[in-house]
């Protein structure tokens, strides 16, 4: 019982973070409270499986550890702001160990209800935003945060991903809708890249469902294709409608026009200014990447100190990529934050990792749609990691919940049963 109640707080704090900002109660009740209560979940499997306890990957996830230790220590950046680092990178790895060493059926089986009943909780909760403020970047992002805007672009097209993953195998009407529910996270927030990113996402989704599973289901891919096409397009165009920016009358409701979305895009992502601080996420890239190549080797190699970038009145600088860096908007990239702080070995180090999770999957897939969603969240991963925000890279609402698919997986493999990745099912 008291460890559901820790796995249930664990989730509270993460997916209602967004309530505490709302209120103004103290950032300290989930920046301290989610670490600590992982902490005492991660104690008590390891005091109670001792040297039982399985680590998968961990040579990864050490390494990653040795190599930001040593960019700290170089930097002489404060041990706080390493925790943090830390924190940010590795907390989700802690909590997947203690799933793939859980032994109850009944615990696992109540926390995923209970993540997946503060998933779909994110629907109402930003019906809630548009009735009372309308759409708008700024305000509550369903209870997750008032203050992340990328969060209303990567979290709905997260979720969209593990929909239309089941969808392809399921064939439910519901799934459809929980789609049409979840994309207006992005709509309501006015994010304009959901016009992009979620066609985009529902193409690879289909890609990969049709290269891993084309032996099974032949006789339903022309539906497949016909869906995933028109469901692209609907989004396509009723984003372009309802985002004031992406139609030329600037209006909720205003006409469809291609050219003027692609131009609009081409200002948008391209800096048109020589000044740093206005540069955009594409020249800011490009900038970042020249600016640790051309940098000393140690500093190449090992960046200038992880955790230089965390954000918090307890560290000694300021932590931001503006005052640090001098570049306020296009800096915003996981990519980017890595690469600063831990340098070309660390950044190297904690993409193949992603990667090495997505072979290890794809080598042991089965028929199965949590497999298939897992496969595409990686992708996205990498998409919003190099081309968008750190988001995926920060939150635990995303990446926590990426390592508890990835648990569920690996325990269908340890007891070759597919019963744990199936408890996702909506």
């Amino acid at each position: 019982m008291i460890r559901t109640v820790f796995h249930y707080t664990y989730w509270i704090l993460i997916f209602l973070t967004g309530i505490f900002q709302l209120f103004g109660l103290s950032s300290g009740i989930y920046k301290l409270g989610i670490p600590l209560v992982s902490a005492g979940l991660f104690a008590y499997s390891f005091f109670t499986k001792g040297n039982q306890l399985k680590f998968p990957f961990l040579a990864w996830v050490f390494g990653f550890g040795i190599v930001a230790v040593v960019s700290s220590y170089l930097n002489q950046v404060d041990s706080f702001s390493l925790a943090y680092f830390l924190i940010y990178t590795l907390l989700s790895y802690a909590y997947f160990i203690v799933l793939i060493n859980e032994d109850s059926n009944l615990l696992i089986s109540r926390v995923v209800s209970f993540i997946k009943l503060l998933i779909l909780l994110q629907v109402p909760a930003i019906i809630v935003k548009y009735l009372l403020i309308g759409q708008s970047e700024h305000g509550g992002i369903g209870t997750l945060s008032v203050n992340a805007g990328s969060v209303s672009t990567i979290f709905p097209i997260f979720i969209i991903a593990i929909l239309f993953s089941i969808y392809l195998y399921k064939r439910k009407l519901k799934y459809l809708v929980l789609i049409a529910c979840f994309s207006l996270i992005g709509i309501v927030g006015d994010k304009r890249a959901i016009i992009l990113f979620i066609p985009l996402v529902l193409l690879i989704c289909g890609v990969l469902f049709i290269k891993l599973e084309k032996r099974y289901f032949m006789k339903g891919l022309t539906n497949k294709l016909i869906l995933l096409v028109g469901l692209c397009i609907a989004i396509f165009y009723f984003t372009a409608r309802t985002n004031k920016t992406l139609n030329p009358e600037n209006s909720n409701w205003g006409s469809f026009n291609v050219p003027y979305i692609v131009s609009y895009i081409e200002r948008y992502t391209s800096s048109e200014s020589n000044n740093k601080y206005q540069m955009r996420r594409k020249g800011a890239l490009i900038y970042f990447i020249n600016y640790t190549l051309e940098a000393p080797p140690n500093k190449m190699i090992f960046g200038d100190g992880a955790g230089k970038l965390i954000e918090s009145k307890f560290n000694s600088q300021d932590g931001s990529m503006s005052s640090e860096y001098g570049v306020r908007y296009g800096g915003r990239m996981g990519f980017v934050w890595l690469l600063l702080q831990v340098g070309l070995l660390g950044t190297i180090l904690y993409l193949c990792f992603f990667m090495r999770l997505f072979a290890y999957v794809k080598n042991r897939h089965e028929s199965n749609p949590i497999y298939l969603s897992f496969l595409v969240l990686t992708i996205v991963f990498f998409i919003d990691t190099i081309m968008y925000s750190n988001v995926f890279l920060r939150y635990e609402y995303l990446k926590g919940l990426y390592f508890v698919i990835l648990g569920l997986i690996l325990l269908d493999k340890k007891y070759q049963t597919q019963y744990y990745s199936k408890l996702l099912l909506f």
